[in-house]
């Protein structure tokens, strides 16, 4: 008798599995996305700025980082979108803010105890709206700059254009001094000329990189000049020295990938891309102006400071632990509780919807969310395989979408154009699933067999 009623007992946990499997699953839902998973959400359509940092002693620390948006200038119009932008979960305050020259800057609050990480994780969408590549002719030098493009002239802290030595360089490479255009090939073919600096570009991106402050990293316009070796930031701080010391303004811009190029503004013109200076030239050509359409702009640099993308204040040690998404393992929605989205007007989300939606979980399959415009009212959607649930937000309110067993959760706000969506989740939720009605009806089978059995066992004897 004992050995039948453990063969019951065992019986009954077997037909049991897939009712623990679909329903011990734990109130909060993960939403963890493996890196071949990831490789799989539109790899080119939409691309992703992930930094992720550590601190390496207790403190507040309140983290600035550019925010990528549209682009134009004389070579290409760049049409720029953040679909959505992650914010830890351990933020302890939000907000965005512009600098004096229309960099768009999220702003995240920390209070952190030694070992405890906090990150960011972007998914950028974009297309080249208009491309020129005409040409450009000799240019003369003038005296009457925009207000706006003055700026860029100036010196900064890791573009000393006002050095002595900076100065004497200029001035020698100045041999065409009435030809704005001449003058910047002249410049930008000496300067790449230089060593690159692999060996930085490996301890930027290795995940070992302990610093205070991002700029100190980095060498100024003089000391490239010094030791001849530079990565791709680093020589444009000095082309961008150079240039500004024989009167041409110069800024630099850098894209999602953390590559850094340079434009210079021309009379009649306007900011043209001289050269990307990204990589180390198999050949020293240096062309006017520069195709930019593969890029996704991340931050133009302010004049009077070099700026790297992202900094952070007070100067506390942080390690920098990634700054490319290809050495992320996993990316877990449950780490992050704040969320940007730029709303996409509904009928361009319908007629290409894989551009404007974001990974926000997964279990058998990725679950996708959007945030679309219609009319006056904003919409966000859940999609998963081919089903989808909407619902119109209520702005200042939480918002709950339910699709299948999953729900989000958040409350929405409006700054600065963008959805500010607070409180994000993703969680599970019970649905009655017919399965379990499987084991249930295996085991009252099972029990009636052996009780039939036993019984007539003992009418038999």
């Amino acid at each position: 008798m004992k050995v039948r009623l453990l063969f019951t007992f065992l019986l009954f946990l077997l037909l049991s599995l897939p009712v623990f499997s679909v329903y011990h699953r734990g109130g909060h839902s993960r939403g963890v996305l493996s890196q071949n998973q990831l490789d799989q959400v539109s790899p080119r359509v939409i691309l992703p700025v992930y930094i992720r940092l550590q601190a390496l002693e207790k403190g507040n620390v309140t983290l600035w980082e550019s925010i990528p948006q549209n682009f134009t200038d004389h070579v290409a119009a760049i049409d720029s979108s953040v679909v959505a932008m992650f914010v830890s979960s351990n933020s302890v305050g939000f907000n965005l803010s512009r600098d004096s020259v229309g960099n768009l800057w999220m702003v995240a609050n920390y209070s952190l105890k030694a070992g405890d990480y906090f990150s960011t994780m972007a998914w950028v969408t974009s297309e080249t709206v208009s491309e020129n590549l005409t040409s450009i002719g000799s240019v003369p030098f003038t005296q009457n700059y925009p207000e706006d493009v003055k700026l860029f002239l100036e010196s900064g802290r890791k573009i000393d254009a006002g050095n002595e030595t900076i100065q004497t360089l200029a001035a020698n490479l100045n041999q065409a001094q009435n030809n704005m255009t001449q003058t910047v090939k002249n410049i930008l073919d000496y300067v790449n000329r230089q060593g690159y600096d692999r060996n930085k570009t490996r301890q930027l991106l290795s995940g070992n990189l302990n610093t205070t402050d991002m700029l100190d990293v980095f060498k100024d316009a003089l000391e490239v000049h010094d030791t001849n070796s530079s990565i791709c930031l680093e020589r444009s701080w000095y082309a961008a020295a150079i240039l500004r010391a024989v009167g041409v303004p110069t800024r630099t811009v850098t894209d999602v990938r953390l590559k850094t190029w340079i434009q210079v503004w021309l009379p009649n013109v306007g900011w043209v891309d001289a050269e990307t200076l990204c990589v180390e030239p198999a050949l020293h050509v240096v062309t006017l102006p520069k195709s930019v359409s593969a890029h996704v702009p991340w931050m133009i640099e302010n004049s009077s400071d070099a700026a790297f993308p992202f900094t952070w204040l007070p100067k506390v040690p942080l390690r920098v632990a990634n700054l490319t998404f290809a050495q992320v393992e996993f990316f877990d929605v449950s780490q992050y509780q704040t969320v940007l989205s730029r709303p996409v007007k509904a009928e361009l989300f319908k007629n290409d919807s894989a551009k404007f939606r974001f990974p926000i979980g997964v279990k058998s399959e990725v679950i996708y969310g959007a945030v679309t415009e219609e009319e006056s009212n904003l919409v966000f959607s859940v999609f998963k395989g081919k089903e989808n649930a909407s619902e119109v937000l209520a702005l200042g309110e939480y918002n709950s979408i339910v699709l299948g067993d999953t729900a989000v959760s958040f409350k929405p706000r409006l700054q600065e154009g963008f959805l500010v969506l607070q409180g994000f989740t993703v969680q599970d939720v019970w649905m009655f699933d017919y399965r379990i009605l499987f084991p249930i009806v295996g085991v009252i089978v099972v029990l009636l067999v052996i009780w039939l059995f036993t019984r007539r066992s003992r009418h038999g004897s």
